[in-house]
């Protein structure tokens, strides 16, 4: 280095030159003769200028040593003051950045001109030039160790631009790349962050906490006292229940309760709606062994109900109803209908119920207001299956309204006084629970795009397992498009629900509603209905303008999978109030079963309540321990797909019509069924028909003999249908004298005669379940379109015949028929014909005749070879074959064979 500014003292004589430059040889042979020079220029500044010198007290200057030992003493000094026993001030060269000399490692200047750069650059205004590592450096060099801030911040930060940047706080469109933990035991895990686009719940403030509190509050005031804080904090979302405004719920008007069963039993004509002035009430029946016998119509029961707000308010309830004329068992045989008429605020209704004389009602079922708010018909019907609680009163049923629920945020804690945003508006003490709904809407609210149109819209709402989230009001979708409600991470197989959202809004309340949503997902969440209030809906999924953002939507294309729905009105609700289609909802594994506290609940699935749903499929999964596993009012089409059935009083309601004519079907196919008393029951003949494939029906069924209660064209092919031959295993084929419905059954096993004709009589039909023949109605042969194979035609078999006869040829082209019956004309129906079409007709004769068959056309003439119809054959025992063509005006005759034995 080259220091400047310092002065010889002029009063050091040359011996002491001489001395220095002797001791320096000795003593610092590696230091060149120009350093050494500076450093005697240094020590030897005592004598300087006082304009040179540095300010008093930074340094020591080395005084003049004389006499023995001066140039020992010189040593010491100058030791002194490089090893910084004592201080120094020197005065750094400073060059401009052109005069920067060749750079030497450790070499310090002070560039005039220089900016703060790794190299050195000049256009600043001054800085250091350390020479390290081959070149000036300007500016600190890169960390080489881990970077310690001892508490304080760096402030200022820029953002991000490219790979490697730091990130600052609150910087936009910051993310974390190839992160990774090292100690493979879930402790360096990063929790509570939303990372690539993923919303995670707990990033918004959602607890996964189920803890309560007891609150003691004043009316009016913000502040409230907890019997302990436990783990609430400021901003979190509470739910205080019963705390808030007055009730705004009404009850409902016109409750009555009317028995309803079949005309006649054992073995009744399968209608199960009628009331008393129309053959129906209650019945007894002799089938002391089938556990829905009922022994009495002469048991009382009672019924009261309870009006619920989407605040929490709950009606006063309405006046006891009651009727003495109810059966001693509830079944879906012997049931009572208990309708009212809904009112405005409503969207739930408790019904409490009891049997017995002067018998006090208790909750027997929580029921969803059915279709648009206000007074609509409402009713629930009672087959002795009880289910529903709610967290705060239990089963009870009160004498008095009950207020709405307070939801509030936390914005202050003093110790166990808390500061709500929302001041409760009772006095007294009230349960206070978390209350996560309001985060969590949060999270979908950031992701949620009403337009499928332009960018990447949607996104994932996350919840990380394993936690409870409480959710005191309704998961709202509303008009989204693309957003998935999913726990966090890829859950593989049926597995357990890590995740479970339990319901502590209002009782009858709706879970998730996804009114309007489309291209949407919930998949691997549970809301077992275990604990907390009973909802009323736990997945509602409509398509009504509510003259919102999203009103531009329609529903359609959503996902339903992995989830474990237990105890409610309604598991799944679809198209309650739609005027429009409802289309494309796929449900997989979706398990609405009956929890651990035995209580399933009134309906698995629900479809079409004002509107129609179109192509909707469940595909495996479970539907147990419901009243009614699936409701179906208004299907387009519906497929059910390998799906479990179980302890369900009916698997499948069928209330209207398929379609909005005849363009809609009821399939299922790989189905399993135990333990219902009907597999279908279906009150109406309008609209398609049901195709049930590859199925097991097992399991006892109602006292009536029917395992099915069919009124529309039915396929059925290999399927089990009951077995051993029971005669209390049967299907019907509607109520008489309705027309029978066209049944096909192709290789199907179990009961060989299910059939009753639903006339009361308990023998088998002579239709035999695994013979490929069709039904006779109306003197027209319906043929079954599912009895073929499509290679290979068989006859089909008219079956006796002992009048008039139109033989259509629509859907097989050969049909066979018996007489024993003179005189009887069979007319070749061209409906449905192709042209050029060739058909066959066997025609037997099973007993002696005066005269054989004549032959006839529904439309143009038949053409006979020779000019002459057949002499049909009068001999027992005997065959005439006949071939024709239609050639789309006239039947022509290809051959004939008359009289074979």
């Amino acid at each position: 280095m080259a220091f400047t500014g310092w002065q010889l003292d002029s009063e050091i004589v040359g011996d002491e030159r001489s001395m220095m430059k002797k001791s320096k040889r000795k003593t610092l042979p590696a230091i060149p003769r120009m350093t050494i020079t500076a450093m005697i220029l240094l020590v030897l500044s005592a004598g300087a200028s006082a304009q040179n010198l540095p300010p008093p007290g930074s340094y020591q200057p080395i005084p003049n040593f004389t006499g023995v030992g001066a140039g020992l003493q010189f040593r010491e000094a100058i030791n002194e003051r490089f090893s910084g026993a004592q201080p120094i001030a020197p005065s750094i060269t400073t060059p401009t950045f052109a005069n920067l000399p060749p750079e030497q490692d450790g070499m310090l200047l002070y560039c005039e001109n220089c900016r703060s750069a790794t190299p050195c650059v000049s256009g600043g205004d001054g800085a250091y030039a350390l020479g390290t590592r081959g070149q000036w450096a300007c500016a600190g060099a890169a960390l080489e160790a881990t970077l310690n801030a001892n508490g304080n911040k760096v402030s200022n930060l820029a953002s991000g631009t490219i790979n490697g940047d730091a990130l600052a706080f609150g910087q936009t469109g910051a993310q974390l790349n190839t992160l990774s933990g090292s100690k493979l035991d879930g402790s360096d895990a990063i929790a509570n962050v939303s990372l690539n686009g993923v919303k995670n719940v707990r990033a918004f403030g959602a607890t996964g906490s189920l803890a309560t509190v007891t609150a003691t509050t004043s009316a009016s005031n913000a502040v409230i006292t907890v019997n302990s804080i436990a783990d609430f904090k400021v901003g979190n979302w509470i739910k205080i229940d019963h705390a808030g405004a007055a009730s705004n719920a009404n009850p409902p008007t016109g409750v009555t309760v009317v028995p309803n069963s079949y005309g006649m039993n054992p073995n009744p004509t399968s209608d199960i709606t009628k009331s008393v002035a129309n053959g129906g009430g209650c019945e007894v029946d002799s089938q002391t062994g089938n556990p829905a016998h009922n022994s009495a119509c002469n048991v009382s029961y009672t019924y009261q109900i309870v009006g619920v707000s989407n605040g929490g308010g709950w009606s006063v309830p309405t006046a006891a109803v009651s009727t003495s004329a109810g059966p001693a068992t509830l079944s879906t045989n012997n049931n009572l209908l208990v309708s009212w008429t809904g009112a405005a605020n409503d969207i739930a209704y408790l019904v409490y119920s009891c049997s017995g004389a002067g018998c006090t009602p208790s909750l027997h079922a929580v029921v969803p207001h059915a279709g648009a708010p206000g007074a609509t018909a409402e009713s629930y019907r009672d087959f002795g299956h009880a289910f529903g609680t709610d967290e705060d009163f239990g089963t009870a049923l009160g004498s008095s309204a009950v207020v709405q629920d307070l939801f509030a945020q936390i914005t202050g804690v003093n110790g166990v006084s808390v500061t709500l945003s929302i001041a409760p508006a009772q006095t007294g003490s009230f349960t206070m629970r978390h209350d996560d709904s309001v985060p969590i809407n949060a999270a979908i609210s950031s992701i949620c795009s009403h337009t499928a149109t332009g960018a990447t819209v949607g996104g994932i709402v996350e919840f990380p397992a394993t936690s409870a989230y409480p959710l005191g009001q309704s998961l709202n979708l509303y008009g989204c498009w693309g957003v998935t409600l999913s726990l966090t991470g890829a859950q593989n197989g049926d597995g357990g629900h890590p995740v479970e959202l339990e319901w502590h809004g209002v009782t009858g309340g709706t879970v998730i509603n996804m009114n309007k949503a489309a291209d949407s997902r919930v998949a691997g969440l549970s809301v077992s209905g275990i604990n907390g209030n009973t909802a009323g809906v736990i997945i509602d999924v409509d398509n009504y303008a509510t003259g919102g953002g999203g009103d531009g939507l329609a529903t359609q294309h959503d996902t339903f999978e992995r989830l474990a729905l237990g105890r409610a009105g309604i598991g799944i609700r679809v198209a309650n109030q739609s005027a429009g289609n409802v289309q494309n909802l796929s449900f997989h594994d979706v398990q609405i079963s009956n929890p651990s506290n035995g209580q399933g609940g009134m309906w698995g699935y629900f479809f079409g309540g004002a509107g129609q749903t179109y192509n909707e499929e469940i595909r495996g999964g479970l539907i147990q321990g419901h009243d009614v596993a699936i409701m179906s009012d208004f299907v387009g089409q519906l497929e059910i797909y390998g799906t479990d059935f179980e302890q369900n009083k009916i698997e499948a309601w069928t209330v209207d019509r398929f379609g909005g004519g005849a363009d809609g079907n009821m399939m299922f196919s790989g189905v399993t069924s135990e333990d219902a008393q009907y597999f279908i029951f279906d009150t109406n003949n309008v609209g398609s028909n049901f195709i049930i494939d590859a199925t097991r029906i097992a399991g006892a069924p109602g006292p009536n003999g029917f395992l099915m209660q069919l009124n529309r064209p039915t396929a059925i092919k290999s399927s089990w249908v009951c077995g051993g031959g029971t005669t209390v295993c049967g299907i019907s084929n509607g109520n008489a004298p309705n027309p029978q419905p066209i049944f096909s059954m192709q290789n199907s096993y179990g009961d060989p005669s299910p059939f009753r004709n639903g006339d009361g009589s308990n023998a088998p039909d002579s239709m035999i379940f695994t013979e490929f023949t069709d039904w006779l109605a109306s003197g027209v042969v319906r043929v079954g379109y599912l009895n073929h194979a499509s290679n290979i035609e068989a006859c089909s078999n008219v079956g006796t015949v002992s009048a008039n006869t139109t033989l259509a040829f629509s859907t097989n082209s050969c049909q066979k028929l018996f007489t024993a019956t003179t005189g009887l004309t069979y007319t070749l129906s061209t409906t449905g014909l192709v042209a050029d079409q060739v058909v066959t007709i066997e025609s037997y004769i099973t007993g002696a005749i005066a005269a054989g068959p004549l032959w006839a056309t529904s439309s143009g003439a038949i053409k006979w070879t020779g000019g002459a119809a057949p002499t049909s054959s009068i001999a027992s025992g005997s065959v005439d074959v006949l071939r024709l063509k239609w050639d789309g005006t006239n039947w022509l005759e290809i051959s004939r064979s008359i009289g074979d034995h």
